[in-house]
């Protein structure tokens, strides 16, 4: 009796320490449960927290409305720039550290939430680090990308303008007029909802880089593509 007692004492550690082995470790992020199998995976953008700018606001959005799981990644930070090409060349180096996150927060939420859906969302520096990752990835299915206030230029794979012309997911491309850079940026990328399907651009007058301010008009804009695209997937 005593060896067959410790015989399943063994099994039951063995099993344990299995399926311990198994689960899927969320990356460092900012997550919300939700209520079905549709999950979103965000990325901020530089300086910034998964909870802060663009992405804390369409994390509860996605959440509160969709019943989504939403996880908002840390981003890891590059320091000693601000922005454009200079930011953009520094962060190079660190796309496969970005790349094995996404990847992980993906797993995360189809493995241990069992989530069957799953959409993208980056925002400023995250944008150039979710594109690279889509336009490497095309055999990933993915139900849509939302990219919020999209950096260009810098070298592969960070520019996001040159990234999105490889995508083939369905695509949401919001930037606001109140800044220049962005403007610049989208202007590289007008021709794209002539040449691919399911890209939609939205303009928001007057608003800035980190859309501090026009949070109000952001999500809704979110939520009404996502239905609009729902509608016609069905």
């Amino acid at each position: 009796m005593h060896t067959k007692f410790l015989s399943r004492i063994v099994l039951l550690v063995l099993g344990l320490l299995f399926a311990s082995m198994v689960q899927a470790d969320r990356p460092p992020s900012v997550y919300l449960d939700g209520k079905n199998d549709v999950g979103v995976v965000l990325l901020h953008g530089h300086g910034g927290t998964a909870d802060g700018n663009v992405v804390g606001p369409l994390m509860r959005m996605f959440n509160a409305e969709f019943g989504f799981h939403t996880l908002s990644l840390d981003l890891p930070q590059v320091t000693g720039m601000s922005a454009g090409p200079q930011l953009a060349a520094a962060y190079a180096p660190r796309y496969p550290e970005v790349e094995k996150r996404i990847e992980q927060g993906i797993d995360y939420l189809v493995r241990e939430k069992h989530v069957k859906t799953v959409y993208l969302v980056g925002f400023s520096a995250g944008s150039r680090m979710m594109t690279a990752y889509l336009a490497k990835h095309p055999g990933q299915v993915f139900a849509g990308y939302v990219s919020v206030s999209t950096s260009c230029g810098g070298p592969e794979p960070m520019d996001s303008n040159d990234n999105l012309r490889r995508v083939t997911v369905p695509v949401l491309d919001i930037y606001g007029t109140g800044s220049r850079p962005d403007l610049n940026c989208a202007a590289g990328r007008k021709k794209l909802p002539e040449t691919m399907r399911r890209y939609t651009v939205v303009q928001v007058a007057g608003a800035p880089h980190n859309f501090r301010g026009y949070e109000t008009q952001l999500t809704p804009l979110v939520a009404d593509w996502l239905r609009a695209l729902n509608a016609v997937e069905k």
